[in-house]
């Protein structure tokens, strides 16, 4: 039966040829658009988890209610004892980095050590020096240099490629680091820019430096005290993922309250969180997920109602052939199913060729990617200047799914309105064809 459908439909290829390009555009679309939408939103995730909050974190809670001040006097210590803890805490599969968030003025002196230029930055410290560190390789620092070398030295600094611009400082010039140490009092402390970076958010490139963790426990006076512990997951796992694990973190932090480290303040809290819960990422996943649907659910609309139309239209100019069909003592349940049968390979057909079409730019889009320029650099969004779209399975899904729906939809709501009309009115359609 198939076999002669196939014959059937390769043969009248006004039975074919729209309805299957309207459903390979329409697969097409939706496969690329979610693609792109997939890329530029997981890329946000990604790039929020490697440089800011990581998929889980560790922090003590003053500090995250006033983060916004770098308090590092509200830092955790007993780095070494809280690792170890982790570890035993936590699911082997998340790797866990300590890091300091700081905020400090950036002094660059002239040639008389005078004040030439001053600005705030935003400093991140974390494990720079150390043979195959995790997060050199994370952040992919190496490939983001744009002059110089990563740190090997005590007191050296990586610097956004923008902010050394706007700074006017060059490599191998040394700067002040003007702040505030864990007990309050002012430091100033020089370092050696030996390396200039491109991060590729643009607020961050002209607002971000990065030093070693141990630099900046000698700094801030901050021995065996980081400000955060990130945590972070293979990226095919789900954010369902995320939210077990942190319910699993802070039941076992209850426990550990009970009997803290020595080093501890009274008022010391430390809680986990998943990235759900920080810079609005919750609400940005849900909003996400709509628009996504929202999306998916207009092309398929749009797919039957063409398609609707694109029956009907066939349909009455085949009322002889139906004619002729019921002549035989086909039923009309039989001649529906067989038109329904027909949108189907239709809907396959044109559904695969619009996954090649459409995996095909979304391909190109992942791998060489769109420059936003400065699109994103006042959104407060962690978005890359370049946006690449990202296939998944699920893309395709979303693509076949509606693409064959609509077809075998649009097919039978396009039988059912044609079969309104009586036998009579069909076979005085075939005397008269």
């Amino acid at each position: 039966m198939i076999f002669f459908l196939f014959r059937g439909i390769f043969r009248d290829k006004s039975r074919f040829l729209f309805p299957f390009s309207v459903v390979s555009i329409g697969v097409a679309l939706v496969v690329a658009l979610v693609g792109f939408m997939e890329g530029v939103f997981m890329g946000m995730i990604d790039m929020t988890a490697k440089l800011n909050a990581g998929h889980l974190r560790l922090v003590n809670k003053p500090f995250y209610d006033e983060e916004h001040l770098y308090p590092l006097d509200r830092a955790l210590a007993a780095q070494k004892e809280t690792k170890r803890w982790l570890k035993k805490n936590s699911t082997p599969d998340i790797e866990w980095t300590p890091r300091i968030r700081w905020g400090a003025l950036i002094d660059v002196p002239d040639a008389n050590g005078d004040t030439r230029s001053q600005t705030p930055v935003v400093g991140m410290a974390l494990d720079l020096k150390s043979p195959n560190s995790s997060e050199i390789r994370r952040l992919q620092l190496a490939e983001s240099l744009v002059k110089g070398q990563l740190p090997q030295d005590s007191n050296e600094m990586l610097m956004g490629n923008a902010l050394a611009k706007d700074l006017d400082v060059a490599l191998g010039q040394s700067v002040t680091v003007i702040g505030q140490s864990f007990d309050g009092g002012l430091v100033a402390d020089n370092y050696l820019v030996v390396g200039l970076i491109r991060f590729g958010v643009t607020a961050m490139d002209k607002k971000m430096v990065l030093i070693d963790l141990a630099d900046a426990q000698s700094t801030f006076y901050m021995d065996d005290m980081v400000t955060d512990w990130l945590g972070y997951l293979p990226s095919s796992l789900s954010f369902d993922h995320y939210v077990k694990a942190k319910k699993n973190i802070n039941s076992n932090l209850n426990t550990w309250r009970e009997n803290p480290p020595k080093d501890w303040a009274k008022d010391d809290q430390p809680i986990a969180l998943s990235i759900l819960d920080q810079q609005n990422m919750g609400s940005m996943v849900r909003t996400f997920t709509v628009i996504k649907s929202s999306v998916v659910g207009i092309f398929t609309f749009l797919m039957i109602l063409v398609l609707w139309n694109a029956g009907v239209l066939s349909g009455i100019h085949r009322y002889g052939e139906m004619g002729l069909r019921l002549a035989f003592g086909e039923s009309h349940w039989k001649l529906i199913l067989t038109l329904g049968i027909e949108g189907l390979l239709i809907g396959i057909l044109g559904s695969i060729v619009g996954c090649v079409l459409g995996g095909t730019f979304a391909w190109y889009l992942q791998e060489v990617g769109l420059n936003m320029g400065d699109t994103f650099a006042k959104s407060g969004l962690m978005i890359n200047d370049v946006v690449r779209a990202r296939l998944t399975l699920g893309g395709f899904i979303q693509g076949i799914v509606p693409g064959i729906f609509a077809s075998v939809a649009g097919t039978l709501v396009a039988s059912s309105t044609i079969f309104k009309r009586s036998e009579a009115n069909l076979f005085r359609e075939l005397e008269a064809g």
